[in-house]
């Protein structure tokens, strides 16, 4: 008795996606809704409250990690899973909406709108690279690093080697800073200079190195991280450098 029941919730919510649209549902039904399309059968009304209660929004739920998602009676690997896909999907129906071909990439303002797309959701740092034709056109995107909440591990030779295999004529780096706070540590200049001095050994374009941190982005080339330095020196988070 209690399954028909539930059946005729989601009937009513169906209903009520048709006429009004889904982003005109409350979010716990918003939530509902979407959980139907893994959990076939069981009541998910409660479980979608709870879920809201604890992360504060539908971005606070997709953005939760797996292990955290699972902790709710009744969410298993398999939704927990494809809640986290969502935000990529959003990304992924972006560049499909926006790009009909591969983009040209190369003022900031082309960086940040596709480059961005591909961190919605990401509470962990990482880092792409963006391998380029000689006219700054995009020839694919290749993920070197997946880290932690803040930092993520790369090497030059890992980096180089996926560059070359690939035949790039440009590249540029992409990480994000899931903090919200796009200004780069230590650690990322000093891997960009070494970066930019690999490249060039192997006739390479070095783009620039760019941090992505929700809709603000940093670039190290323009902010002069990359030309030769007498010192580079860290203090307190900021950074002085003397340019030769």
């Amino acid at each position: 008795m209690s399954g028909n029941i539930h059946d005729r919730h989601r009937e009513r919510l169906d209903i009520k996606v048709a006429k009004e649209g889904l982003e005109f549902l409350e979010p716990h039904e918003q939530l509902e809704y979407i959980l139907f399309t893994v959990i076939p059968r069981a009541n998910v009304n409660e479980v979608a409250h709870k879920m809201l209660r604890r992360f504060g929004s539908l971005a606070g739920v997709f953005n939760a990690d797996v292990e955290q998602l699972m902790e709710f009676k009744g969410i298993g690997d398999r939704a927990a899973k494809f809640l986290k896909t969502l935000p990529a999907l959003l990304g992924i129906t972006e560049r499909n909406l926006k790009y009909h071909k591969p983009p040209r990439l190369f003022t900031m303002e082309e960086i940040t709108a596709y480059a961005s797309t591909f961190f919605y959701g990401k509470m962990l740092e990482e880092a792409y690279l963006f391998s380029l034709n000689s006219s700054f056109r995009l020839r694919s995107v290749i993920k070197i690093s997946k880290g932690g909440e803040t930092h993520t591990y790369i090497t030059p030779k890992q980096v180089v080697r996926r560059a070359l295999w690939d035949n790039a004529a440009v590249v540029l780096i992409v990480h994000n800073h899931p903090s919200g706070n796009p200004k780069p540590s230590y650690e990322d200049i000093a891997l960009s200079r070494q970066l930019n001095d690999a490249f060039a050994a192997v006739d390479i374009k070095f783009l620039d190195s760019v941090i992505i941190s929700g809709q603000e982005s940093y670039s190290i080339r323009g902010n002069g991280y990359l030309k030769k330095v007498k010192n580079l020196k860290d203090f307190e988070g900021e950074y002085e450098i003397q340019l030769i």
